[in-house]
């Protein structure tokens, strides 16, 4: 037997349709919600749990299309801490959301560099970091959509970075001077943030001190693949080429290797990344490239990001809108698809009309017990209406026959 309601096809139509738009019109205003949140003047870091839901939003829409038409309206040219978390949104986007991510960042390639264009003269010192930050921001994008084999966020195995390379010692040559141009846009943003803080405990736990130091944990990711990426491309190089032709890359790693290790230490001492990421720690010298064997010791270093619990959410936004049921039974109600929208709930399930049917049961049984008491308590009320009549030595006709008497007995 087919328990499956027959439903017309015009009417399951216009429901799914009718479903479908007000899902869409629901994302768009939690995407509003979580993007107005995270990117404000306040001097505040962003919550991870408004970055979260953007980023969550970009898988659900395979792309940041959405994150853009509504980042573009943003008055970024108004305020610098402003622009200083929608360059840490995006650079969280291009990280952690859709890799169809990357497309929608370059098609606002110029929006980014505009904002760092706006700040770059200015004595502003929220100003100044956007403007580093929208250079990182734009060297970004232009390597990824170079070598589209590396992901934005970085992790790609050993063979990928081979793949990338190629065969051509040429093009290895090129990757490497490449890859030192991205670090050292990672290490100036870097620096310049932790050189504008004083680096005591009081000031990584203040809000205004964390506001600058949180993107830095994206930037701490990005540079350990960057290092490890230069140690790969050097070694191969060092096989290929004569030591003197490579005298200037070592220097450039050396380098950067000390500014890279000295700043992962000074970020490993402020308790605002303690709770938060675990960072690696560079050897005390860097890499012999001049011995091939010397590879082989080369370790790999893995920063862990903290799972985070999440936060009870001070401003919860439901996935369906429901209106207010004042009966205790209905506080809650139970959520289905499309499909048990359109058929009816699976096995088991309750549906709203089976709710109201069960009510209206109720009242009945309580209409059905009145109306049995009332019918036991009427003819008992009729009954003593009537025993006050018959008094005792007189009938119904008694006050008549008095009356009848009266006239004779005068």
């Amino acid at each position: 037997m087919n328990t499956i309601r027959q439903v017309p096809s015009r009417v399951k139509t216009k429901r799914t349709e009718t479903n479908l738009g007000a899902e869409r019109e629901h994302f768009d205003k939690q995407q509003l919600s979580s993007i107005s949140k995270a990117i404000n003047s306040n001097e505040t870091p962003v919550k991870e749990k408004h970055a979260r839901r953007i980023i969550l939003g970009t898988h659900r829409e395979k792309g940041a299309f959405t994150f853009w038409s509504y980042a573009l309206g943003l008055p970024l040219a108004s305020n610098s801490i402003l622009s200083w978390k929608f360059c840490h949104v995006v650079h969280k986007v291009l990280r952690d959301g859709h890799h169809n991510s990357l497309q929608d960042c370059v098609r606002h390639q110029s929006n980014i560099a505009e904002t760092g264009a706006l700040w770059v003269n200015l004595q502003d010192r929220y100003g100044q970091l956007v403007a580093i930050y929208t250079k990182l921001l734009c060297t970004k994008l232009d390597f990824h959509m170079k070598h589209s084999e590396i992901r934005p966020n970085l992790e790609a195995s050993d063979e990928v970075l081979e793949h990338a390379a190629g065969s051509d010692i040429n093009n290895v040559f090129q990757l490497t001077v490449e890859v030192f141009d991205y670090l050292d846009a990672e290490l100036k943003l870097a620096e310049t943030v932790i050189r504008q803080l004083n680096t005591s405990i009081a000031i990584s736990t203040t809000t205004s001190g964390q506001c600058r130091l949180a993107p830095l944990i994206q930037v701490i990711q990005d540079c350990s693949h960057l290092y490890h990426f230069t140690v790969q491309l050097l070694f191969k190089l060092h096989a290929c080429l004569p030591a003197d032709t490579l005298q200037g890359h070592r220097e450039r790693f050396h380098d950067q290797f000390h500014s890279l290790k000295n700043f992962l230490n000074k970020s490993r001492d402020m308790l605002y990344f303690k709770r938060l990421i675990q960072i690696p720690r560079l050897p005390d010298s860097p890499p012999n490239f001049l011995h091939a064997s010397a590879l082989a010791e080369h370790v790999k270093p893995v920063v862990v990001v903290e799972e985070e619990e999440p936060p009870d959410d001070d401003d919860p936004e439901p996935l369906i809108e429901v209106s207010e049921v004042t009966q205790p039974s209905l506080q809650v109600q139970p959520q289905f698809d499309i499909f048990d929208q359109t058929f009816g709930p699976p096995n088991g399930g309750f549906d709203e009309r089976d709710i109201q049917i069960d009510n209206m049961k109720r009242e009945m049984d309580l209409l059905r017990g009145r109306t049995g008491a009332d019918q036991i308590r009427g003819p008992a009320l009729h009954h003593s209406a009537e025993v006050p009549d018959k008094q005792p030595g007189g009938g119904a006709g008694g006050p008549a026959s008095a009356e009848t008497a009266r006239p004779g007995g005068e």
